[in-house]
């Protein structure tokens, strides 16, 4: 599963990353200065603003509130500019929307202050539109370790007509039933009749490779349909589903931000509802030897378990990263990286960003980051030390490929042709990939110190 959506802080606030943040209060706000311009039109939200609400199950001390841009963005807001973003229904002026937010809020709100939020913060967010009419442009955010290159496939009609078909797999005593059947399947594949010899048939007839390749296709797709099955069943909308490339490897995607306004039940469901049809995949293609009795099937379902153990992984944007997120309630773990190395230097107090954690949230997240980083500095530092040698070995792989396909081609075997022609497509997505993400890391690096550098140039020598 992938957020395609991003939620984006309060411009007041201290981090400007893709989706959570959190910072000053709104009474900070409030009290900044009025230098504004006077336009006394009634605000009214930009077109197709959803107002979503308090977001449940949250880690932080005061639950923020979200709202969806029409561009699929989630925002998320202190309290009073949720107020104020509110009441902005273009029949309502500064002065009534002041004494409204004011009683929600128990405190006192002029139509000046108000105007200032308007002016300076909701609408620099794309929230509110401008006295013309129009709505000001808000780039996305490049989240870390995001999605690349996104290419929707298929509509969100039928991505909604998907997940009606097989929401009632997550009927409970479905779930119980799917979930006893896994157990025991795995008990005889692993136990009772091993997968040596599905190896072994795969290994000397190369055409089962396209076969197994195929699969792995149609499960990955399947994978994501069963985001989409539970978001639905909690009551969300899924939306588009496509594919994009995540850090070296192509990989698909659902739009589930929808899931925001459902509770953290519904929310962990959509979570693991990837790996759960993994399961239903591994039940299916047993099932499907027991019939046939053809055993390359089953190493499709050994597939299957590396991968519910991958998307497990809660060190990059996979399943588990969402599943902790969720957890504890802080939507945007990345974000919180930079603030808690700061925080934990006994000369700095703590940052916002951190400080308005819950102290058992703050705890579980700090234990995150002091995991996540040292891991994703080592497989850094491993993909420097190896990159010549997996680029070489990479080369003279596919050259080797390209010599075999070429030689079946010639030798009207077109099945062993395609199966080289596609292992050398395997084999090259990840080496670009590999290069595309040290050129971005590069490329950040780069620019953090040109930021962090300008106007302070080098005293010259005495």
């Amino acid at each position: 599963m992938v957020v395609v959506a991003a939620v984006v802080p309060d411009p007041t606030w201290d981090k400007p990353h893709e989706r959570w943040s959190f910072g000053a209060t709104g009474a900070a706000v409030v009290d900044a200065p009025m230098a504004i311009a006077h336009n006394d039109r009634p605000p009214v939200l930009a077109d197709g603003v959803q107002l979503i609400g308090e977001y449940e199950g949250s880690g932080f001390k005061e639950p923020p509130s979200l709202l969806r841009r029409a561009d699929g963005q989630v925002i998320q807001l202190p309290p009073l500019l949720y107020f104020v973003a509110a009441k902005a229904d273009g029949a309502s002026d500064y002065a009534r929307i002041a004494q409204a937010v004011g009683d929600e809020i128990h405190r006192g709100l002029d139509a000046e202050q108000v105007r200032f939020l308007v002016d300076e913060k909701l609408r620099p967010l794309g929230i509110v539109a401008d006295p013309d009419g129009t709505t000001q442009e808000v780039a996305k955010p490049d989240p870390f370790l995001g999605l690349k290159f996104r290419m929707s496939v298929i509509p969100e009609r039928v991505s909604n007509l998907l997940g009606a078909m097989f929401r009632r797999l997550f009927l409970p005593p479905v779930v119980v039933a799917v979930l006893a059947a896994f157990v025991a399947a795995d008990v005889w594949l692993f136990v009772r009749h091993g997968v040596a010899q599905a190896v072994r048939q795969s290994i000397y007839n190369p055409a089962l490779f396209l076969a197994l390749f195929a699969g792995i296709v149609l499960s990955a797709g399947f994978h994501e349909i069963g985001h989409a099955a539970a978001c639905r069943y909690g009551g969300g909308r899924p939306g588009k589903m496509g594919c994009g490339l995540y850090l070296a490897w192509p990989a698909f995607y659902t739009d589930v931000t929808d899931a925001y306004r459902l509770g953290k039940r519904d929310r962990l469901r959509t979570d693991l509802g990837g790996v759960y049809f993994n399961v239903v995949v591994i039940l299916a293609t047993i099932g499907a030897y027991l019939l046939t009795g053809f055993e390359p099937l089953l190493l499709l379902a050994v597939v299957q378990h590396f991968e519910i153990a991958h998307q497990l992984l809660p060190i990059v944007r996979l399943d588990g990263y969402y599943i902790v997120a969720d957890l504890t309630g802080v939507p945007d773990l990345f974000a919180r990286i930079g603030p808690i190395l700061r925080s934990a230097l006994p000369w700095r107090r703590a940052e916002d960003d951190v400080r308005v954690l819950e102290r058992w949230v703050r705890v579980a997240v700090t234990a995150w980051v002091l995991l996540v980083v040292p891991l994703l500095l080592f497989q850094l530092l491993m993909l420097l030390v190896h990159l010549p040698r997996i680029v070489g070995t990479g080369w003279s792989s596919g050259a080797r490929l390209w010599r075999g396909a070429a030689g079946a081609f010639a030798a009207s075997e077109p099945l062993t042709a395609l199966s080289s022609a596609v292992q050398l497509v395997v084999l090259a997505i990840p080496i670009v990939g590999i290069i595309l993400v040290l050129w971005k890391v590069g490329r950040g690096i780069a620019g953090w110190m040109w930021r962090t550098t300008s106007g302070r140039p080098q005293p010259a020598p005495t």
